[in-house]
């Protein structure tokens, strides 16, 4: 018997079923074939679809109402992050906007496959999550350190600076230890036989397919934003390929930046999950409090990200375009948000990031509660 999903009927006044509850999430069980028709899933689009069109709509108003005065072509654009005017200093064949590309579809892939219904597909998903973080720890071991930028990186302009080589050797190596991880969890679905069932709105006890697309394309995206935003930042002025980085590292940005205020729209259609009825009291005020810190570095970081690149005079890349700055240059302006993105926030992330994943491991591993996990994968 195959694993399907259908719509949970809400009884009449008569006692008739009449049509599903648009309000109320759809409910998914186990059902024999021929209680599940192809229009039930016309259905359920239709149905999402409608949930979501007015948000998306306001948003791409919003988006072109912003943009439309100042975006161009990168090939006219004014390319001041190169330190100086003229041509935009671009890769041939615009391999920087391809690379940004790649790895959002990577990104993507991998966030649709870690949630499919069929195991083979999930383990498929691990090994594309194996592989991102594998090929970050390749990148650091065999590019960067190569370089020699960790020894001879661009003048510090803070102290802080200072730090950056080794929280890149930090990075490069969690990374190798996080593929290595995942390869075995990869091993493990393999040889599952369990067919994934969820629902495309939030559950009572775990996400569903929505948010977990979702999230699991921020997470990835985010974790490859870090690393190479701190390594942009050390490369010496005048090396051939520093631009591209930041138009890879910008281009990601405002991708990430698009997908949490699509995540935080969804928030409000379907609503999210209880917490484990497990965690002690004061687990559970943490674990709302570092999920609403999360959420506040993920807006705060790219947003000041841009704002001080306005101030700093330099544009903000976006694929093949460039968003000219939006405001006048100023030092002031530029001293205050730089130490926001480039060092308060960043430190804070690690900290409330790094206690995101210790919890979760913690509730997993050590209190037994594999419901935690089950929340968002599984």
């Amino acid at each position: 018997m195959s694993t399907f999903r259908s719509i949970q009927l809400v009884a009449g006044p008569s006692g008739d079923s009449i049509k599903p509850d648009l309000c109320s999430p759809l409910v998914r069980k186990r059902v024999p074939t021929q209680g599940f028709t192809k229009s039930d899933h016309l259905v359920q689009a239709a149905e999402l679809l409608k949930k979501l069109m007015p948000y998306v709509v306001a948003a791409l108003v919003l988006l072109t109402a912003l943009m439309w005065p100042t975006i161009g072509h990168a090939e006219s654009a004014i390319n001041l992050a190169a330190g100086g005017h003229g041509p935009s200093t671009r890769m041939a064949g615009g391999i920087d906007s391809w690379t940004a590309l790649a790895i959002l579809l990577l990104s993507m892939t991998t966030a649709w496959a870690l949630n499919y219904q069929a195991p083979m597909v999930r383990g498929f998903g691990s090994v594309l999550a194996a592989f991102g973080c594998l090929a970050v720890a390749a990148w650091f071991f065999w590019f960067v350190m190569g370089t020699g930028f960790l020894e001879n990186p661009k003048p510090n302009q803070t102290p802080l600076d200072s730090a950056k080589p080794a929280l890149l050797w930090m990075q490069g190596s969690i990374a190798l230890l996080a593929g290595l991880f995942l390869l075995l969890v990869a091993r493990r679905q393999f040889a599952n036989n369990k067919t994934l069932v969820l629902s495309v709105d939030n559950e009572k006890q775990r996400y569903g397919r929505v948010s977990r697309f979702l999230h699991w394309t921020i997470a990835t995206l985010f974790l490859a934003l870090i690393p190479m935003g701190v390594f942009a930042s050390i490369i010496p002025e005048g090396t051939e390929y520093r631009n591209a980085y930041y138009v890879v590292h910008k281009t990601l940005g405002v991708v990430v930046f698009a997908l949490l205020l699509a995540r935080l729209v969804w928030n409000r259609i379907s609503k999210r999950p209880e917490l484990d009825p497990s965690l002690k009291p004061y687990e559970r005020k943490l674990a709302h409090g570092v999920h609403i810190a999360l959420y506040g570095m993920m807006i705060a970081i790219p947003v000041t990200g841009f704002v001080m690149t306005s101030f700093h005079g330099y544009p903000t890349f976006f694929f093949i375009w460039e968003l000219e700055p939006l405001w006048a240059p100023s030092d002031t302006a530029t001293i205050i948000w730089g130490t926001l993105h480039k060092y308060l926030l960043p430190y804070l992330l690690y900290i409330i990031l790094g206690a995101h994943v210790l919890g979760a491991l913690k509730h997993h591993f050590v209190d037994k509660h594999s419901a935690a996990f089950k929340r968002m994968v599984g």
